[in-house]
């Protein structure tokens, strides 16, 4: 049995996320916590206790952060205290808070994945593959659509691609476009003279975030220190 903590139990991705790992077998949320004010502490979610951050946690196997970018830094420093594998979900880093994370991971197993899409981890590593096998002439893009009250622009996502291609030619822009009510889709478009190859990750859902979370967790639980990606998760290396 993998017992897991999870941080941000009571937003959209937290609630989601404790719906599908209860029904997994061999795996078990033994508490979900939340910052010290929050209205819904000493309630249940999923029939998952919700506690305090201030608390002491119950012991778990792996931590899985949905939360925002500065408390998942601290969460991390706390995890990395205790040498707990940690998976965070969380976005919207800036540099000062990603250098944090690359030294915590000295401390602790650590994999950073702004988006658990399944699908996203493969579109990562076929836009990385497009961008190896195709020439150099080929102009590169992405576009990165998100609903209007999404934070970060260009989200998490965005950026991890343009790194991955980033690996064989120059970064790509990135166009980020924040319209109604969108859940989420990425274009990664190679643009040649005569032909185009376009890769488009759709999320008709917000489930399809949480879709690699079981994957995450169990590719984590079984590392050495270390900061990991979802590009080793899904490498076929």
């Amino acid at each position: 049995m993998i017992r897991v903590l999870l941080f941000g139990i009571c937003g959209r991705m937290g609630r989601i996320t404790a719906a599908e790992l209860s029904s997994i077998e061999g795996m078990a949320i033994v508490a979900g916590v939340e910052r010290k004010d929050h209205p819904d502490i000493g309630s249940l979610v999923e029939n998952i206790p919700v506690i305090s951050e201030e608390a002491d946690p119950p012991d778990a196997d792996v931590w899985l952060d949905f939360s925002l970018a500065g408390p998942a830094v601290e969460h991390v420093r706390r995890a990395a205290a205790s040498g707990k594998p940690v998976v965070v979900a969380a976005t919207g880093f800036n540099a000062n808070e990603e250098e944090e994370l690359n030294w915590q991971s000295k401390l602790c197993p650590l994999l950073v994945a702004p988006n658990l899409s399944a699908g996203i981890g493969v579109l990562e590593n076929l836009a990385a593959q497009a961008a190896h096998l195709l020439p150099e002439t080929f102009d590169t893009g992405i576009v990165d659509l998100h609903h209007s009250t999404k934070k970060d622009s260009p989200s998490g996502t965005a950026r991890r691609i343009a790194s991955r291609i980033a690996e064989f030619r120059p970064k790509p822009q990135i166009v980020s476009l924040r319209a109604g009510g969108a859940i989420g889709e990425h274009q990664v478009r190679f643009v040649g003279s005569d032909e185009e190859v376009i890769l488009i990750h759709r999320a008709w859902s917000r489930r399809a975030f949480s879709s690699g979370v079981e994957r995450a967790i169990r590719f984590i639980v079984n590392q050495k220190l270390g900061h990991y990606t979802p590009q080793d998760i899904y490498s076929t290396d």
